[in-house]
């Protein structure tokens, strides 16, 4: 696929989402996700994505939250793709009904969307570094630019 038809694939599938006016309250929320230990990773028009690998009972999760001025839900979950070069991980949420905190003030929706991820998952995920992230929902994709990690 060429370079103009990926553009174009990610403007047509991307038209459902709202661009997202960056204001000062997006630093106060950037901050507070940070004191909850969950950093900023990448950055998209429409979005900005903040993740973490932790443990839950055992088991291992990749927690993510999607700030964005667009009020995400699903009753089919999303799926999350990261990617460099011809390394591929593509997680599937762990619930299928999202939705998200919407503040009409803010104009900024958090959506909180885990991820299961297993022990060779998460340190890949941890040693590699990502080009870009994909997050797929009700067949509509956001792409991410991933900052340096």
């Amino acid at each position: 696929m060429g370079f103009f038809k990926k553009i174009e694939k990610v403007f047509t599938t991307s038209e459902n989402f709202n661009l997202m006016e960056r204001t000062e309250i997006d630093i106060q929320i950037e901050e507070n996700i940070k004191k909850a230990g969950i950093d900023k990773f990448a950055i998209s028009d429409y979005g900005d994505l903040y993740l973490r690998v932790n443990e839950l009972g055992g088991f291992l999760i990749l927690e993510t939250i999607i700030v964005s001025a667009t009020n995400l839900k699903s009753k089919k979950g999303s799926v999350l793709t990261f990617i460099r070069a011809k390394n591929i991980l593509k997680l599937e949420s762990d619930e299928h009904i999202i939705e998200s905190d919407f503040s009409k003030g803010a104009k900024k929706a958090m959506t909180k969307i885990d991820y299961n991820i297993s022990v060779e998952e998460a340190d890949a995920f941890r040693e590699k570094k990502y080009e870009e992230v994909r997050l797929k929902i009700n067949g509509n994709e956001i792409l991410f630019s991933v900052l340096n990690s």
